[in-house]
């Protein structure tokens, strides 16, 4: 059943009573605080009703009430409808202007998992493009010992990963080096999907042809692009602020802030978490239980996305306690994710007018 305006109001301002002081809120307080022009008695009914419906729930028989999922939820979707709750979000919104230009992708995606950690004083999330969605600028071969071979993978962003594997018959370094030079003249400029592709046609092509050289140079392409993503984990994660997670009442019980402390350490679950939001459109909001990762720690998750062009490159996101200041947190997460897809926008530009002039 829907909630009139007067109980929405209630909601409303106990939600955003508790996000501030993190104490539980009774009627007194906000009958003192927000000029509803009903007594005590009255917001004592509402709140009754409220946590009768899911949206409250008293943590002890002579608290106040305090929010349940459902009624940060609530809140959260009803909240740009009411001005008086997002009297901060025009600071939040200024604050993704503090990030500039940098010489690599790595380096700006540094700055913004500090200055989303330094504003919101909770984690920072942010993930860098995955390696299969960039292109190859170079690619090398090292030999570590007979028959083992380690690939380094670099893009045109600067990201490196590295991939080992065995081969077939020992190559010297020499053999690995022509190797890599030829390959890189074949793919040099490609993604990974475009290589494979390539590739492919390639390998058909090779069923008549004995030239070793290039078996050797499709073999390891093969094993370097084909055989899973170099470096297995096919995505970089920058995190910052842990420590001001560690210091919110939230997490003051040990159990729970050891379980949350060994989820950080568990840096291929948080990528995890993050690629599962990486195709939605606009900021998104995700409060405990609805995801089981948030809901086992007592989180909630804002997150968005930044791209290049069309092309969607990675996330950034802030993960804070259930009883986040989601008014300050949205605009945040928004304007950063915009303001860092204006700045790989305009530095691929630049790269395209620099070689223009070339």
């Amino acid at each position: 059943m829907p909630l009139d305006d007067r109980s929405t109001y209630v909601l409303k301002a106990i939600v955003f009573s508790y996000i501030k002081t993190a104490f539980p809120v009774g009627s007194q307080s906000i009958t003192r605080s927000f000029d509803m022009g009903v007594s005590p008695a009255t917001i004592r009914n509402i709140m009754a009703d409220l946590e009768a419906q899911g949206f409250l729930m008293q943590p002890h028989p002579s608290a106040g009430r305090i929010p349940t999922e459902k009624g940060y939820r609530f809140y959260v979707d009803h909240l740009f409808q009411h001005a008086g709750l997002l009297n901060d979000r025009d600071e939040m919104l200024g604050q993704a202007e503090h990030l500039v230009q940098r010489e690599t992708i790595q380096a700006l995606l540094q700055d913004t998992s500090k200055l989303l950690s330094g504003v919101s004083q909770y984690l920072a999330v942010v993930t860098a493009p995955k390696f299969s969605s960039t292109r190859i600028k170079q690619v090398e071969f090292v030999r570590l010992r007979k028959s083992s071979v380690m690939a380094v993978c670099i893009s045109q962003d600067g990201f490196i990963q590295n991939k080992f594997f065995e081969v077939p018959e020992d190559l010297s370094q020499k053999d690995l080096n022509k190797i890599a030079d030829t390959l890189n003249g074949l793919y040099s400029g490609l993604t990974l999907q475009e290589i494979r592709q390539k590739l492919l046609k390639q390998m058909q092509k090779m069923k008549d042809l004995y030239d070793h050289l290039l078996h050797e140079v499709l073999e390891l392409t093969r094993r370097t692009f084909i055989d899973g993503s170099p470096g297995g984990v096919d995505a970089e994660l920058y995190m910052d602020g842990a420590s001001h997670m560690l210091d919110l009442p939230d997490f003051a019980d040990f159990r729970v802030m050891k379980g949350l402390l060994s989820a950080f350490e568990e840096k291929e679950v948080i990528v995890q978490l993050l690629d599962k939001y990486i195709g939605t459109e606009g900021v998104q909001v995700y409060i405990g239980s609805e995801n089981p990762f948030l809901g086992d720690h007592h989180c909630s998750l804002v997150v968005s996305h930044y791209k290049r062009g069309d092309q969607i490159l990675g996330t950034v996101g802030i993960l804070g306690p259930t009883r986040m200041e989601y008014s300050k947190i949205i605009p945040l997460v928004d304007s950063t994710a915009k303001k860092v897809s204006r700045l790989l926008e305009e530095s691929s530009m630049e790269e395209k007018s620099s070689l223009g002039e070339n």
